[in-house]
This record gives structure tokens, C-alpha cells and sequence, in this order.
């Protein structure tokens, strides 16, 4: 008997090998090219995490996952002492003869069984979360060809927290959401507080956009102040005189410019068939006062003159641009506002007709084939009895008590 139960444990031993993740993979069918990054191809879109399959591409769209595979040499590592522990219990109590007279225990090769297939189970119910992503699909994109740049405010004024949690944050949440309905059109990013920077030239890649947009503070511009009319005329510098593409400007500022001819900008704008958007961000009452920082990191307020500054939205020039563009002035002040739908509103609707169409290359979603053989291993190891069939009980105490007989 206790040759028998050593075979048991060197098979169960055998069975659960501690494996790495990239082992893990190469089971399932997944080459060597675990955790390298590929450039999509040229004319195509693809994000994410992305792995070779034999001839096939095979991408992650939640690669951190993955990491979750180190669980299962732990889970392993826990089945196998559960198993010995048990054993080592019964031993403990009763003589080895007199255990495998009384207690069914589980056989050998069926706990080897129902470990190999939690295990599987579970490895595939992980890589199910991980979202594998192939065999792939080509979707035709009708590119509207509007081009958009956005004229935000950095200037410490844009700090102020009558908007939550501040101006500037709010207004890069709400371009945010605008991004999410440009679809072929190419969109800019200009900053500007005391001179205009251009943070992100005509582009349609969105994701380097969004990475430049969360950077924006008020350390991004290279001087204090105000100066919306160069910040317009920044923004026509990004835009190319060209008849074949619909151009517009969405401003988004608390106003108070200090002279540097915003009007004079925006009748440039609109002699060259450029319309603006002006978003006024921020209460234009009682105003909101301006935190910063001192040298000891201590929060304190903006003060001029030994004052605290209080600062107000100025909505009246951002009209009179609006109107020298026949565009569209958005009195957001500390409301809530839809950046998208405005554009949607506004802006959208230039290009009455498309000017090409583009195939956007995608890949399959097949998380459910993952999730699915997953979760059908994990009711079948459910299944298999953790004890011996009744007659298996039988039989074994019947040869054990025709062994003391003899």
C-alpha cells in the first residue's frame, strides 16, 4: 500500500511542474514572441499589446492580465501540500492498513487529473481577461476632412476652482470627450498663456494627442499672462490655406485678454473661411480665487498688491469672436457642457460631403473562446468525485479484510 501511495505522490508531483507564464503560453498555442511590441502597418490602426501566432497576429487589449499567470505555480504549489497535509492527517491517527480500510481517499491519478484541469481552467479564464484579439477584419472609415485645433488656456488664472477640480482640468476632460467623436479629422493642440505654444501640430493620431493634452499645465506656456489674440493667430499658422478641408478654431478660456488684438486675429480667421468656438470657463459674478504654491510647498493665494486676486470669466470678448467668425460662443462658466456635442452641433456639419474613405484594419475579440474552455474544465474538474465509487469502497475493504483473515 505505501508503494502504491508513493507512485500517487510522484505522479501528482509530475502533474503540477511549476510552470512561468511564458510556459503557460507556449502551451496554449502562443510563439516566443511573448511581451514584444509591434508596429501596426502602415495604413492600418491597431492598439495595444501585441504577440505572434504562428502566421497570424494575435494582440492583448488588457496585457496587465497576464501577470496573474505567477498565481497559478502558487495555486499548484497549495494543491500539492493540501494533498500531502491530508495524507499526512490520516497517517497520523490511524494505521496506514486501517485508513485504507475506512476512509475512501481520493485515487492518485484522478487528483493529478482534477489538478490539471483547474490549473488549465484557470490559465485560460486568465488569458480571457487579458482580451486576446485576432483573425483579422477591415471597416470602412468615410474621412470628413475638418481640421480642428484647440486654443487652450495655461495661465494661472486656469487653476481657479469654481470649475471642479479646476479649470484647466475640466477643460482637458472636455476636449477629452471631444476626441472621442473626431473620426478622419485631423485635430491640433495649442497652449498658450503669455505666448502661444504649439503642443500638438494637425495630427489623427489621437493617442499621442491625449498623452500631450494630460501633460498641459501651467508651466507649459513660457510666460504668464494672457494673450489670446497670438494664441489665434498661432492657431492659423497650424492651419493650411487649403480649399480642399473644412478649418476651424474652439477657444478655451476664462477670458481677460491684455491687449494683444484678439479681435484683429479673429477677422483673420474669418477672411480665410475659419470658423471659432469660444468656450468661457469660470464664474463671472463672484469670481474664484487662484492657489499656488509657495517655495516651503505651502498652499496660498495669487495676490497682487498685497490683495488676493479674484478672477472672473469675461465672456464678452469671447462673443465678439464668435460672432466675427460665424461661429459659436459656449457660456460654460461653472456648468456642465458637452465638448463632443457641440462640436457635433457646430462643426460637424461643415464637410457636407466626404472627401475619401480609408479601411481601419481590427482584430477579433475572442476572450469568449478563452472564457468559455475555461469555465467548461473548471465544471468538469467539479465533477469528478474526490472520493471512490462504492464499489471500490467494497472491493478494497473486502480484499483488505480476506488479507487479515489469512
Amino acid at each position: 500500500m505505501r508503494a502504491g501511495t508513493a507512485w500517487n505522490d510522484t505522479l501528482l508531483q509530475r502533474e503540477l511542474t511549476f510552470r512561468s507564464p511564458k510556459e503557460w503560453t507556449d502551451l496554449l498555442g502562443i510563439s516566443a514572441g511573448f511581451g514584444k511590441l509591434r508596429q501596426p502597418e502602415a495604413g492600418t490602426e491597431m492598439l495595444g499589446f501585441s504577440l505572434h501566432h504562428h502566421s497570424h497576429d494575435m494582440n492583448w487589449g488588457q496585457p496587465s492580465a497576464l501577470i496573474a499567470l505567477w498565481l497559478l505555480p502558487v495555486l499548484a504549489f497549495l494543491l500539492v501540500r493540501a494533498h500531502r497535509r491530508r495524507q499526512q492527517l490520516v497517517t497520523q491517527f490511524l494505521d496506514r492498513a486501517m485508513a485504507d480500510r475506512l476512509i475512501p481517499h481520493l485515487p492518485g491519478s484522478r487528483a493529478a487529473v482534477r489538478a490539471v484541469l483547474l490549473l488549465t481552467g484557470c490559465a485560460l479564464l486568465i488569458l480571457a481577461l487579458a482580451r486576446p484579439q485576432f483573425g483579422e477584419y477591415f471597416e470602412d472609415v468615410s474621412t470628413r476632412g475638418v481640421d480642428v485645433v484647440v486654443a487652450l488656456d495655461v495661465s494661472r488664472s486656469m487653476m481657479a476652482e469654481d470649475v471642479k477640480p479646476n479649470r484647466l482640468e475640466r477643460a482637458k476632460s472636455d476636449i477629452l470627450d471631444l476626441l472621442n467623436r473626431l473620426e478622419g479629422d485631423r485635430v491640433g493642440l495649442v497652449l498658450f498663456a503669455g505666448a502661444p505654444v504649439v503642443q500638438v501640430p494637425l495630427t489623427t493620431d489621437l493617442g499621442f494627442y491625449k498623452s500631450m493634452l494630460r501633460d498641459a499645465d501651467p508651466n507649459s506656456a513660457p510666460r504668464g499672462g494672457t494673450l489670446i489674440g497670438d494664441a489665434i493667430r498661432k492657431c492659423l499658422n497650424c492651419l493650411e490655406e487649403r480649399a480642399d478641408r473644412d478649418q476651424a478654431i474652439i477657444l478655451i478660456t476664462d477670458g481677460g485678454d491684455q491687449d494683444s488684438f484678439p479681435t484683429e486675429a479673429a477677422q483673420q480667421a474669418a477672411a480665410r473661411g475659419i470658423r471659432m468656438i469660444t468656450v468661457g470657463l469660470g464664474d463671472i459674478s463672484e469670481g474664484a480665487r487662484i492657489p499656488e504654491r509657495d517655495e516651503q510647498g505651502s498652499l496660498r493665494f495669487v495676490q497682487h498688491d498685497g490683495e488676493v486676486v479674484w478672477s472672473k470669466m469675461d465672456e464678452n470678448l469671447l462673443k465678439e469672436l464668435a460672432v466675427a467668425t460665424e461661429g459659436a460662443y459656449v457660456p460654460a462658466r461653472t456648468l456642465r457642457y458637452d465638448l463632443g456635442q457641440i462640436y457635433d452641433d457646430h462643426l460637424a456639419r461643415l464637410t457636407q460631403s466626404e472627401l475619401s474613405t480609408a479601411k481601419r484594419r481590427h482584430l477579433h475579440e475572442r476572450f469568449q473562446w478563452f472564457a468559455a474552455g475555461g469555465i467548461l474544465l473548471i465544471l468538469i474538474q467539479m465533477m469528478i468525485s474526490e472520493q471512490r465509487s462504492e464499489s471500490q469502497v467494497l472491493r478494497a475493504r473486502a480484499v483488505a479484510q480476506m488479507g487479515g483473515q489469512s
